[in-house]
């Protein structure tokens, strides 16, 4: 953009952020130029590109309003520069189009492209560009534009969708505040801030509804207020106002509206049919036309969709009963509540105002009528959050009572929501009680449960159990709501969810699933366990883990391969070695070949296989590393091969205690979540790896002796 094509809006929005360090609202900045907040979001782009020009940037935040980043000498220097700049009273590109609309909307005839050069001092081209954005805008409105060379341009369409046309246009450029100040006779002609071009357009707009006729309309439409024994709402009454002053300007023009004669019968059942014949009597006589029958089903459809809070309650001829009507909106509670973790099922002031607006704007979309929203685009921008979650809630009433939701109405329920969630307590997050298991209850399964514990704060890991040892009455007993297991299980009444021990993204969808299924069977309020423990039975504890410590250390080895080709050899090899006779190294090989074979050993992105079993045939812990010469491959968690470089063997006591098994495991779990201690092993010398083993032990005793003697 040029210096010197600066409009005066843009200038004075510039000055203001520029003299500040902290962020402006929007409202703020519309409030000080005398605008809508519609018209400064229009201008925010060529402001933010003239700021880029000049070295700076504009920060935008949510609920916050826009800064301009910069040093202070970079926006003093800026400030300097808007002060010399020249300001020229230009129509921007949308107040041209909105001067072209305009014109072509009340126009039955070609106007000339010279018309518009002359009034909006650009060029042809310039209109031509206009022109092209004007054509997507009435295609839109089902409204075809006709260009004819040397004859200008015009409009052709039904006159259903010029007048709804000429309603949304007037609505997308004029705030209802405003249309409601020219309607009770007030209008504000301009702030002082406010200039002269944007005046100007502002009145264009305006004689598409004529001053005069809106006058001579409030008569009848007060007659109609005391025929129902109810005053319209200021924004009902904006929009019958404009329905019918553009009807009248049409009908004058011998433009006539048509209805389907089907739906017309079933309007004429609503008492407010008879309201609406009157009215137009009424307005027959004081404008001297004659006004047809299709104009009062227009004209009820409008009533109908009227109605305020109390006299829709009270009304027995809805489109939507008051029963359904709060069913639907406690399921839309529901889903918020369920979407924003917020207490809201219970808030009686958030059921009320959805029932009542649900039930006027349900009517108004049966009848095809329009719901306005004039906070849809800041609600849209700067709540973007909200507006996705009552996306969702507005689903329940597209299904059940087979409409399409408009944004305007999505924005709607946002703000009856939001002012909900504002207030509203955090909900409690159901407590999910599970089980963790892998065919040995160690190795994979404490892995697992490291991912778990990281990812879910509503998951509470009861215990880690072997699937070969699966007691369901005991679970059951423990409150188990479904099992994590790293293999599969069968014949399992306990819901299973079968993931890599990795945790990966579909692995997730799995138990999100199944938490889905089991969201109305847990408990919120989860009671926290008394620690009843006695001081001997504490010490006792403390001694398992130490034995089995001293067990790990006194057996822990460190070899070097440089035979095994497979992992089927290096299991033999291991066996092999551990084994003190044939028998013994037999029934090894067979209990770590048949938790292999059952997958899920390979450590995706970690380069290690996690060979492990509980077996008669030891006596001890065994915890111990293959550092492999050879190249090695498995196929890993995402089904691609992948190198194996280290073999990591962990071997259990058929019998072994739990808090044995908990110490062994605790080295797994810290083998993905310490990378340092990992590549110590698969580099490093049996006395640094000993060394190591010993730390990450170490320090596992002391956080059990701090949790049970709580120093």
């Amino acid at each position: 953009m040029q210096d010197n094509k600066m409009n005066s809006r843009m200038k004075k929005i510039l000055l203001r952020i520029c003299a500040e360090d902290k962020y402006v609202t929007i409202s703020a900045i519309a409030k000080e130029l005398g605008v809508s907040a519609k018209t400064i979001l229009r201008e925010l782009q060529e402001v933010e590109d003239w700021l880029i020009s000049k070295g700076c940037s504009l920060s935008k935040k949510t609920g916050a309003g826009i800064k301009v980043n910069g040093s202070h000498d970079r926006k003093t220097m800026i400030l300097e520069i808007l002060k010399g700049e020249k300001e020229e009273s230009l129509y921007s590109p949308k107040e041209r189009q909105i001067v072209i609309v305009s014109e072509l909307l009340q126009n039955q005839e070609s106007v000339k492209l010279y018309n518009f050069t002359k009034i909006l001092k650009v060029t042809e081209g310039t209109i031509s560009n206009d022109l092209d954005k004007v054509e997507q805008w009435f295609k839109k409105q089902g409204i075809t534009l006709v260009r004819k060379p040397g004859l200008g341009v015009y409009i052709e369409g039904p006159e259903t969708n010029i007048r709804k046309a000429m309603v949304h246009f007037i609505y997308e450029n004029i705030e209802e505040d405003q249309l409601l100040g020219v309607i009770r006779n007030s209008l504000v002609k301009s702030t002082n801030q406010a200039t002269d071009i944007e005046t100007k357009t502002r009145r264009r707009l305006l004689n598409l509804i004529d001053k005069e006729v809106i006058h001579k309309l409030e008569s009848s439409i007060h007659e109609a207020e005391e025929k129902m024994e109810h005053k319209l709402a200021d924004s009902a009454y904006v929009g019958l106002i404009v329905h019918l002053a553009l009807a009248v300007q049409r009908i004058r023009k011998n433009e006539e509206i048509t209805i389907d004669q089907e739906f017309l019968q079933e309007l004429k059942r609503y008492p407010e049919y008879l309201v609406a014949t009157d009215m137009v009597a009424s307005i027959a006589k004081n404008f001297g036309i004659n006004i047809p029958e299709s104009e009062i089903g227009y004209i009820t459809m409008h009533i109908r969709g009227s109605k305020n809070r109390n006299d829709y309650i009270k009304d027995s001829s809805k489109v939507v009963g008051n029963f359904e009507l709060v069913k639907i909106s406690k399921e839309i509670i529901k889903i918020a509540e369920r979407e924003t973790g917020r207490l809201l099922v219970q808030n009686e002031n958030l059921l009320v105002g959805l029932v009542n607006h649900l039930g006027p704007a349900i009517s108004r979309l049966k009848m095809n009528l329009d719901i306005r929203n004039p906070f849809l685009e800041e609600i849209k921008k700067f709540y973007p959050e909200l507006v996705a979650i009552s996306r969702k809630c507005a689903v329940v009433v597209e299904k059940q009572l087979n409409i399409i939701m408009p944004d305007s109405e999505i924005a709607y329920i946002a703000m009856h929501l939001g002012a909900a969630i504002e207030t509203g307590k955090r909900l409690p997050k159901p407590v999910y009680r599970c089980a963790i298991a892998c065919s040995t209850g160690m190795g994979t399964s404490r892995l697992l449960a490291t991912k778990i514990e990281k990812e879910y704060d509503n998951i509470q890991i009861v215990e880690i159990i072997s699937t070969i040892h699966i007691e369901e009455t005991r679970l059951r007993e423990k409150k188990i709501d479904f099992i994590i297991s790293t293999v599969s299980i069968d014949y399992c009444s306990i819901p299973v969810v079968t993931v890599n021990p990795l945790l990966f993204e579909e692995d997730k969808n799995r138990i999100n699933s199944q938490m889905k299924l089991l969201i109305n069977k847990v408990e919120y309020y989860p009671s926290k366990n008394v620690d009843g423990i006695r001081f001997e039975d504490k010490l006792h504890v403390l001694q398992q883990y130490a034995a089995a410590i001293l067990e790990i250390l006194e057996h822990f080895f460190l070899i070097k391969d440089y035979e095994s080709k497979t992992i089927e050899e290096m299991i033999q090899g291991v066996s092999s070695l551990l084994g003190t006779n044939d028998e013994m190294v037999s029934q090894l090989a067979a209990a770590l070949q048949d938790r292999e074979e059952k997958g899920g050993t390979f450590i995706t992105g970690h380069g290690f296989v996690l060979l492990h079993c509980r077996t008669e045939a030891v006596k001890k812990l065994h915890f111990g590393v293959v550092q492999n010469a050879k190249q090695i491959y498995a196929m890993n968690g995402k089904g691609q091969k992948e190198e194996v470089t280290l073999g990591i063997i962990m071997i259990a006591p058929e019998k072994s205690s739990e808090h044995a098994i908990e110490t062994i495991s605790h080295l797994s779990k810290m083998l993905v979540e310490r990378p340092d201690f990992i590549r110590l092993l698969q580099e490093g010398a049996e006395k640094d790896a000993v060394r190591e083993v010993s730390n990450v032990l170490e320090e596992f005793y002391w956080m059990k002796n701090k949790n049970l003697m709580g120093v």
